[in-house]
């Protein structure tokens, strides 16, 4: 074999041995890792009642305004407020109440009834979420055969079924169910609200 020959081989050996270390080196590498997406952030949307303001994280937020997840919401007297959570679903606060409120992308909506009376109502029963509504001593959840619930604070922190009537409880009504009088006597002053119960002779 000549001498142009065998440096040709040579040249070639070394080319293809250099190319097959390359792909080997390139297939040995870790792919370059894809950067974890954080987690949505989920907005709600606030309604209150004559687009009066209530207390956002013990700031006055009206009408429009957005609530994140983990804020702190307090109604003052006369005023109550709807929290819509999109597909979720909408919590409804009477007047003189406060929670706390926090969700997830999963649909999960917990609320901490820190005070008052609120209503958790849910939009479908498809959606995996559920919402759950606590104090420190009891918890409630919705389910496929209760998928709206209404609860009040009790004085021993326990929650109390409550159903809110159209244009809401004034606080002195949610102060009577949450102070413990009788049912009857509840219901004498929902029924009453705006009429003299004993006519003037």
């Amino acid at each position: 074999m000549g001498t142009r020959k065998k440096k040709a081989l040579k040249a070639l050996a070394v080319f293809l041995a250099f190319s097959f270390a390359q792909v080997y080196v390139q297939a040995g590498l870790p792919s370059p890792a894809t950067p974890a997406r954080p987690p949505q952030q989920l907005i709600a949307r606030l309604t209150t009642t004559g687009n009066r303001s209530i207390l956002v994280n013990g700031a006055s937020v009206g009408t429009g305004g957005s609530i994140l997840t983990g804020s702190t919401i307090e109604t003052p007297d006369q005023v109550g407020a709807t929290i819509d959570l999109g597909d979720a679903g909408v919590i409804e606060l009477q007047p003189g109440s406060k929670i706390q409120l926090d969700w997830n992308e999963n649909g999960n909506v917990r609320v901490n009834v820190i005070k008052g009376c609120a209503v958790a109502k849910k939009k479908t029963d498809v959606l995996p979420g559920e919402i759950q509504m606590y104090t420190y001593t009891t918890c409630e959840q919705t389910d496929k055969k209760r998928p709206n619930m209404g609860f009040c604070v009790t004085p021993n922190g326990g929650l109390s079924p409550f159903s809110a009537p159209a244009g809401g409880l004034s606080s002195g009504e949610i102060g009577a169910i949450v102070g413990g009088i009788t049912v009857p006597t509840v219901l004498v002053v929902v029924l009453t609200r705006g009429a003299n119960p004993s006519p003037s002779r």
